[in-house]
């Protein structure tokens, strides 16, 4: 068995969820177990931990879709196989899209979006409670101001963060050995931006969202990434179990990079 903190990171190929990874391996000694439906990005990612900061056999990947229950039960496995243990998971994979009205979108494409959203993180926690509460460990999910605020057209994202919200709530209470998190890391300079930026939206919120990029006021992925590594690979107090932060709250400030 690994002496080292062992964590899950999805959607780990590129973005936040990149980050994360990388952060936790060379600022907080960790084994990280990626997932993404890139294979050519996870070998990237894989190819920069071992030749750029030379740590190998500290990251290993799974190929795929977080909805299949199949890949859940392969990372599950991967990790216990490679260094015996898991500390934590991060729920950071996830889809902007259907972009569109509640009438004018269709109802399997609501269904597709809670399963990225909602339902795999669920799959997830099945799979990896057992061995959470053995290490006592920590989950950290991508959560999204969205949660608490209507944007036309973002009908199905708003309500799936909401829904993720009330699903850490319900897991600390369930749970209180793990840890649970879900953290907003704000406006993030990722490409789901760009697919922000290119859908229908309202003009005033439209307008918003190219005004942060044009002003270069779009938080750089790197801040909330260090914040949530520092987290899901520490031992974070019990008080924030069960709630919702953005990456720069005050109780939070501790675990950004000084």
């Amino acid at each position: 068995m690994s002496n080292l903190t062992t964590i899950i990171v999805t959607g780990a190929s590129r973005g936040l969820g990149r980050a994360v990874a990388l952060h936790s391996i060379k600022h907080f000694n960790s084994n990280v177990l990626a997932i993404a439906r890139s294979e050519k990005d996870l070998n990237s990612l894989k190819s920069q931990v071992e030749n750029e900061f030379g740590h190998k056999g500290r990251l290993e990947f799974v190929v795929g879709d977080v909805t299949d229950s199949s890949v859940v039960d392969a990372a599950v496995k991967q990790c216990l196989s490679s260094w015996g243990r898991l500390d934590g998971i991060v729920a950071n994979a996830g889809v902007l899209e259907p972009i569109g009205t509640i009438a004018n979108t269709k109802l399997e494409d609501w269904k597709r979006h809670f399963d990225v959203n909602f339902f795999s993180i669920i799959s997830f926690l099945q799979n990896a409670i057992p061995h959470l509460r053995e290490s006592k460990g920590r989950v950290i999910a991508i959560a999204s101001g969205a949660a608490s605020y209507a944007y036309y057209g973002w009908g199905a994202y708003c309500t799936s963060k909401a829904a993720l919200n009330s699903l850490i709530s319900n897991l600390a209470v369930e749970e209180p050995d793990i840890t649970s998190i879900a953290v907003r890391p704000g406006v993030m300079d990722t490409p789901m931006q760009k697919l922000v930026r290119a859908e229908h939206m309202l003009k005033e919120d439209y307008d918003k969202f190219v005004s942060l990029y044009e002003n270069k006021t779009l938080v750089n992925p790197e801040e909330p990434a260090y914040v949530i590594s520092g987290l899901v690979t520490g031992q974070p107090s019990k008080e924030l179990n069960g709630k919702f932060y953005s990456w720069d709250d005050p109780e939070l400030a501790g675990y950004r990079k000084k």
